[in-house]
């Protein structure tokens, strides 16, 4: 195919693919009527992107960059103008902030402790549209929503969870505090998707530049940027874990340069916005790794050092109820491993199985992290574990990028509907198992594709990266 057929394949594509996102946004909160036809956009928009994608990747290096960078930053712009569709987490984010302003710890109160009163505002905290007599009958009979919270009657609050502390670790409870800073009271959830929109195109450069670094062909970051689970997840839902992902691939780049102490930094920023980059740990065990570790661990500790001083151990804040609920300790997830377990034991072998693959992970120990290995860490949990929540295939995404390995793109798409399972009326754990073990499917033909090609056609060498640094380059701090 020639240059201008790949160039008319990407915009047709990418026309088609904005098409999809407007029409996807459009179904709003999805429920039980409307999911179906919220799912058949978002696999339109998935197909749209992988053939532009595909026809970018071709074009020649500048070019495929521009459009990349153009045509993420414009699906970003889109997203942003529909409120988000599909989570209510950015309400808790706001509040946060808002609390921090106020010179109180995020982790010391829950948003309907009598404390935090003085805080409440009508946009967070709409006023009870139910009677006193609707209200007190909602106590009796034991419903909980909104305005009543364990038969407690209070002001109504978007934020979900009222009566617990917040989740989130010390570096993306900051980022809360700047963004109430930052923006207008009256435009707040806005301006929380514009910014994290913004960071998602700062991702497809910092994924070119990662890429470059490690003297590999920096086109692949298009695999991120125009990718579907990114204007949903960042400009539209405006999940945090944006921040963390970023912080991850500058983490990533600066060992591709053996610049240790810095990458570990920043690795260890990455853990304290969300926890899920963890799970690459064993990929940084790579010769003298332990400085990785070390700078890492510090970076996380220093993070909680003044919020422990405050509060003590209420800085794990729902934590430990959330894994709970979320039925990591063996309840809901681990669908696939369910297959071939008993469902007490699905917990433990998955846990095993994760341990091979990171300790063989370990024993392939180079000079620098592989992104490959760091993907193959991520994508076997996500399949062994089934996570319902979409926004953590953010860091898949990115991955697959950076690898350059497209088809565990699918690992991040089988969330989406294991999340709708309730709307679709599908068991939880069935969902899992279709899902993720059809992703497995796509990841296992597309590593056996590429390895039967090799690797010259599945990764062209780009017109100006550099050269790979050499082995026995002395490391930096």
């Amino acid at each position: 195919m020639t240059v201008r057929q790949r160039a008319a394949v990407a915009v047709l594509a990418f026309v088609g693919s904005v098409v999809a996102e407007v029409g996807a946004l459009r179904v709003g909160a999805p429920n039980a009527d409307s999911v179906e036809r919220m799912l058949t956009w978002y696999a339109s928009a998935a197909v749209l992107f992988v053939a532009g994608a595909w026809a970018v990747r071709g074009l020649p290096l500048r070019a495929s960059l521009s459009a990349a960078l153009a045509g993420g930053a414009l699906l970003q712009v889109v997203a942003v103008g529909y409120s988000p569709t599909t989570t209510d987490d950015f309400w808790r984010y706001l509040w946060d902030g808002k609390v921090q302003a106020a010179g109180i710890d995020p982790y010391r109160y829950t948003p309907l402790d009598p404390a935090l009163a003085h805080l409440r505002d009508d946009e967070l905290f709409p006023p009870d549209p139910r009677t006193p007599e609707q209200a007190a009958a909602a106590v009796a009979s034991g419903r909980t929503d909104a305005c009543t919270t364990r038969g407690v009657p209070h002001d109504c609050t978007w934020i979900n969870r009222p009566h617990v502390r917040t989740i989130y670790p010390p570096v993306a409870e900051g980022s809360f505090l700047l963004l109430h800073v930052a923006s207008p009271e009256e435009h707040r959830v806005r301006a929380l998707q514009v910014a994290l929109g913004a960071l998602a195109v700062a991702v497809t450069a910092a994924l070119a530049w990662a890429r470059q670094r490690a003297g590999r062909d920096p086109r692949a970051a298009v695999w991120w940027a125009w990718c579907p689970v990114v204007w949903l997840e960042c400009a539209n839902n405006a999940h945090i874990d944006v921040l963390g992902v970023l912080l991850l691939v500058g983490a990533l780049g600066l060992l591709a340069g053996r610049r240790l102490v810095a990458g570990g930094a920043l690795f260890g920023a990455a853990v304290a916005v969300k926890l899920v980059p963890v799970l690459l740990v064993p990929a940084l065990l790579v010769r003298r790794g332990h400085r990785v570790l070390a700078a890492a661990a510090g970076v996380f500790l220093v993070g909680y050092v003044p919020h422990v001083a405050a509060v003590g151990t209420d800085v794990l804040g729902y934590l430990p109820g959330y894994l709970e609920e979320e039925g990591y300790s063996g309840a809901q997830r681990f669908g696939t491993v369910r297959l071939l377990t008993p469902d007490a034991a699905a917990p433990a072998v998955a846990v095993a199985l994760g341990v091979a693959v990171a300790v063989w992970v370990w024993r392939r120990a180079r000079e620098v992290p592989s992104a490959a290995d760091a993907l193959l860490l991520a994508g076997v949990a996500f399949v062994l574990v089934g996570p319902s929540q979409p926004w953590y295939g953010l860091l898949i995404v990115a991955l697959a990028a950076l690898a350059n390995r497209p088809a565990w793109l699918a690992v991040a798409a089988a969330a989406y509907p294991v999340y709708q399972a309730g709307n679709l009326g599908v068991d939880n754990t069935a969902m899992q198992q279709w899902c993720y073990l059809t992703a497995a499917a796509v990841v296992a033909v597309g590593e056996a594709v590429r390895r039967r090609r090799g690797s010259a056609l599945t990764e062209p060498p780009p017109s100006s990266a550099p050269p790979r640094a050499p082995a026995s380059r002395p490391a930096r701090g």
